[in-house]
């Protein structure tokens, strides 16, 4: 590094109080030390190479792990914006100190590990969903980052700071500022676009995670009334069987029903061999047939009929509302997924593992495309 460069990043690392010994604000010692190194529109085109560096490398390590290509990231396009924080965020603050390495790998790991932690939060708040997610790695911290990620940030820092940068600057230098400014924008101009259908997908896919929760909160709803029912004809069923002695084989066998199909049903959905959905409808089944069976003599047999109908009614339309936000919203929910094998969801846990368990019977969709931010 010159001796101007080191000056200027001097005067920026010791820039601690509101104003320096010129009198200068923080912030005008910050841009004066940034620009004095780059102008706006190579910082900017700095930014995009971080960030197509770090969309390389995490497409290398899927490419590596489920020897398969996946468009990594929450964008579309070949970028992914977190790198280029993170990297900026490391020449600010490590430049300066770059003649100690263990230095840099110290403060580059604390700078970028704070830039993933709040983009981490930040998103997870937004969407409902976490990107990326390091719950089941040791040390981590909510999911958001580990040691792993902060040991891998730390090699990355003394990289950028000692290696690529002082190469990369000769070359970054020679764009022509007002050159480097117009293809910048052009740049973002792509990315904004890229964000706002990303952000649409994301919303997708925190929507669809939302009305499948109603749902299953409808189901449980739907199976505590079924429950009640069941209860109410087999109080029936007894209390008639307690007056009529020869038919006692015939009613013992129909409250066995009632239990066992009952039992059976709630055994499947424990186990997830069947959702609560394929559950309800079963259920709405058997209390059609067993009042079918008895009609003859359950006294209030018109009446359990008539809730039996409500329910079922109830169950279709939910089921259908259900049906209408997935044909909406599922093709670029998937997509989201797709890009992000390691997403999780706090709040809709059960909810993302029925729409993982959708697209992996669907293999016909995981061959036509494969979104960390």
């Amino acid at each position: 590094m010159s001796l101007e460069g080191k000056s200027r990043w001097r005067r920026l690392s010791k820039a601690v109080g509101v104003r320096n010994q010129k009198g200068e604000s923080l912030l005008e010692t910050i841009k004066a030390a940034l620009l004095g190194e780059y102008s706006v529109g190579q910082w900017m085109i700095v930014f995009y190479l971080y960030s197509f560096a770090g969309w390389c490398w995490e497409v290398s390590l899927c490419l590596v792990k489920e020897r398969r290509f996946v468009n990594r990231g929450f964008l579309t396009g070949p970028i992914l914006p977190i790198y280029g924080f993170g990297a900026l965020s490391i020449l600010l603050v490590c430049v300066p100190i770059q003649e100690n390495a263990l230095l840099v790998a110290l403060a580059g790991t604390a700078v970028a590990s704070a830039v993933e932690l709040v983009t981490g939060w930040v998103m997870e708040a937004l969407f409902h969903v976490r990107y990326w997610d390091y719950s089941h790695q040791p040390l981590n911290l909510n999911g958001y980052i580990c040691a792993l990620s902060a040991a891998t940030w730390a090699v990355f820092s003394a990289i950028i700071v000692c290696v690529v940068h002082p190469l990369m600057r000769p070359f970054v230098q020679k764009l022509p500022p007002q050159m480097a400014l117009i293809a910048a924008c052009v740049l973002t101009a792509f990315a904004v676009v890229d964000t706002v259908f990303a952000v649409r997908k994301a919303l997708d896919l925190r929507r669809l995670l939302e009305s499948m929760e109603r749902y299953a909160r409808e189901l449980e709803s739907l199976h505590g009334g079924l429950d009640r029912i069941s209860d109410r004809v087999s109080g029936m069923i007894r209390e008639f069987a307690a007056r009529v002695d020869e038919r006692q084989e015939e009613l013992t066998a129909s409250l066995q029903r009632i239990t066992d199909a009952r039992d059976r049903v709630r055994t499947m959905m424990d186990e997830r061999r069947m959702t609560m959905a394929e559950g309800a409808k079963e259920r709405l089944a058997n209390f059609e047939r067993i009042l079918a069976a008895a009609a003859s003599y359950l006294p209030d047999s018109e009446t359990l009929r008539e809730e039996i109908a409500s329910a079922r009614r109830h169950y279709d339309e939910q089921t259908e509302l259900l049906r209408d936000e997935r044909v909406r919203r599922l093709r670029r929910a998937e997509k989201v997924l797709r890009s992000n094998p390691t997403a999780a969801s706090r709040r809709h846990v059960r909810e993302l593992e029925l729409l993982r368990g959708h697209r992996q019977q669907s293999p016909d969709k995981d061959q036509q495309g494969s979104d960390k931010a």
